[in-house]
Order: structure tokens, then sequence, then C-alpha cells
């Protein structure tokens, strides 16, 4: 009776209604026993791995068992179940694929009355998915010291875990976890193998899955490999300036040097000091911007009769200093 049901995926929904009074007008209902309609609508499934082919009732009164097909036509199903005693029945209705799985399923109770066709309402609620995740540790180094493994479930985009497997221990370097009632939707999962010492040897990332309404998930996780390339290169702090030359005029040094070919200098600064107890401050120093290479600088008058010293350092575009040029001295008279 099964008619395969083609249809663009989307949410199953189906509903046991009444109001089948079309189809009842031939239909002989016997005397002192009731009937029941049944009309099932279904729309586009996107959460199964297949769509239904077929809506089967079963109907159970004490030791009384009736099972019925309602096949699929043209996206829904109508029958009519005729003969039942009259009581309170159970009903049972699965939505079954064409692998043969339940993957919507709804329950109800309808009381069937003397001589009357009793309506029925019914809504299928998508099944509980399975998951089985099988991972190996072949490859990675270290992997003899591999203890035991944990399994990591998020819903997608979910902060904290849906569910955990913690301590699996592995046979061959496999771990496997197999489970059920997993609610169908999109999650991921991590993979993370243990040392002894309960450390992380190593982590994966997230690898993203899919369970679906009453069907079986299997993930079957190894590490990936690749080369990596690498390719270092040195940034060299500036040369030191060279061939520094001072002179001095009244209060002001001229001080001039040979500019520096092929490094990236952003600019150069002077010091000076006036006896060799002194330091090289920043407080006495000028900076001079690039390309020039030469500049004039202030000289204090109170320091006339000493003789001044002076250095040339480069600063290049990256914030590097060169080392100190050979220091030049003058006498400030």
């Amino acid at each position: 009776m099964c008619k395969k049901l083609r249809f663009a995926a989307g949410i199953l929904i189906v509903i046991i209604t009444a109001g089948m009074c079309g189809c009842l007008k031939n239909r002989q209902v016997e005397a002192g026993i009731g009937s029941m309609s049944v009309h099932a609508s279904i729309s586009s499934v996107p959460s199964a791995a297949s769509p239904p082919e077929v809506i089967i009732v079963r109907l159970t009164l004490g030791g009384f068992e009736v099972i019925e097909e309602l096949p699929i036509t043209s996206n829904s199903a109508s029958g009519l179940i005729p003969s039942l005693a009259a009581g309170i029945w159970n009903v049972d209705v699965a939505a079954v694929d064409g692998e043969g799985d339940v993957i919507y399923e709804g329950k109800g109770k309808v009381e069937v009355t003397r001589d009357s066709v009793v309506p029925l309402a019914i809504t299928l609620n998508p099944v509980p998915g399975r998951i089985r995740f099988e991972a190996s540790a072949d490859g990675l180094p270290e992997a003899d010291s591999i203890s035991a493994a944990e399994f990591w479930v998020y819903h997608a985009g979910g902060t904290s875990a849906y569910r955990s497997y913690r301590e699996v221990t592995g046979s061959g370097g496999r771990f496997v976890v197999e489970d059920a009632g997993y609610v169908p939707r999109s999650y991921d999962l991590r993979v993370i193998f243990l040392r002894e010492d309960g450390s992380a040897l190593y982590e994966s990332d997230y690898i993203g899955l899919g369970v679906c309404p009453g069907k079986m998930t299997a993930v079957d996780w190894v590490p990936g490999f690749g080369d990596l390339s690498i390719e270092i290169g040195f940034r060299p702090c500036p040369s030191a300036p060279r061939d520094v030359v001072v002179s001095i005029e009244d209060t002001s040094a001229t001080v001039s040097w040979s500019p520096i070919e092929g490094d990236a200098i952003d600019h150069h600064r002077i010091y000076w000091r006036y006896s060799t107890q002194d330091r090289y401050l920043t407080s006495r120093s000028s900076a001079v911007e690039a390309p020039a290479s030469s500049a004039v600088v202030s000289l204090s008058s109170r320091q006339r009769g000493s003789q001044v010293r002076f250095v040339v350092v480069a600063r290049d575009v990256h914030g590097q200093e060169s080392l100190r040029s050979d220091e030049v001295s003058a006498e400030y008279r």
C-alpha cells in the first residue's frame, strides 16, 4: 500500500482530524458498533533524513488491536476505520520513512460510541535521534600516552555543553560513544584526548553534525594532518651612523654624518655631554628627521671651556635604534 512520497524537505506536521463527510456517504456503519474517520495531511520535512512514506495507525482496547496503514498521496492520507467496538481506544500514530524507521509519532485516546463515526485529531512530533561517535588517535604524536577521550556536544551557537562523555576508554586507539534521546537539530562536537595524568594531549576543532528524527547519526573522526611551510625573515637594527664631524662656533655646534644606505631610517638623534662624568641624556639631544644628515644644536653658555662630546644614533620606521656612532669631541670656547 506504500507509495513513495517525493517532496521537498520541510517540517513534518501530521494532523488527524474529523470532517470526512464526503468520504463517509457511501460507507455503511454496522449497527451496535462505531467507526473512526481519519484524514492526515503532511507538509515538507526539512529535518528528516528521508521523507515519510506511510502513516500507521494502531488502535488498542483491552486485548483488541487494530492496525491500519494510510498511504500518502499528494501530501495527504485519508481513511475510515469501521467496525470498532464501543469503548475508549488507545491510539498510536507513526509516520514511517522508506527505511522502516518511525520519524514522527503521536498518541491519543478516543471514545467510540455505538452507531456513530468519531473523529480524532493528533499532532505528530519528531522522534528523538541516536548518535554514534568514533574517534581515532592514529598518527598523533605521543598517541601511546593517551589513556582516555572526552566527547563534548554543544547546541549550534550554544556556550554550555548539551551533553558530555568523559573518561571514555578506548581499544586499539579508537574511542566509541553511543547514545539516544537526541533532540533533532544541529550540534557541534569536540574531541579531546587525555594523557594518564589527565592533561589534554590534543583537542580537535569543532565538528558540525545534524541529528534527524528517528535516525542514527554516525561520526567517524580522525585527526587531520598537513604540512606547514615557514618562512622567517629577520629585521636587523639600523647601522650606527659613520663619519661624524663636529664644529663649534659661539654657542652653536654643527654636527654632520654620512647617510646610511639601504636602511629604512625615520630619524637620527644627536646626543652631547660636557664631561666624561656625564651621561648622554635625552634632555641634551636633538632629533633630525631623515634624510637630513646634519643639524645645528645649541650649547649651554655656562659650559664654555669644556670639551664637548657628541654621538649620533639612527632609528628606523619600526622603532629600532642603532648603536651609537663613534664619539667625536670638540673644544667649546
